[in-house]
């Protein structure tokens, strides 16, 4: 009922014609997941299908941070670490089942 009247405040519901009710095709009306503000669905809208468009703008993007420059030991210990996670992953793939 209530989403009746919002299309016909909008415009999108057509009067009746020879006593056939003439309804155009309308978007689909959604809540807002975010803010709880009604917003129609459109096809190629940008974010989430539960986000109004405001809330489903991209926020600020960050700028890039710098590389860190690792000393040698640094570098080593990243090395062997990863050498440790590889050598356990490997394991667990190729396990033999008993």
């Amino acid at each position: 009922m209530f989403a009746k009247r919002i299309r016909r405040a909008r415009g999108l519901e057509q009067p009746r014609r020879c006593g056939v009710n003439i309804i155009g095709m309308a978007f689909p009306i959604r809540i807002c997941a975010v803010c709880s503000e009604e917003f129609e669905l459109k096809p190629d809208k940008p974010g989430f299908a539960n986000r109004c468009p405001v809330c489903s703008e991209p926020e600020a993007v960050e700028a890039p941070k710098e590389k860190q420059v690792l000393s040698a030991e640094e570098r080593k210990a990243e090395k062997e670490a990863d050498a440790a996670r590889r050598k356990a992953i490997r394991d667990l793939l190729y396990r033999k089942e008993s």
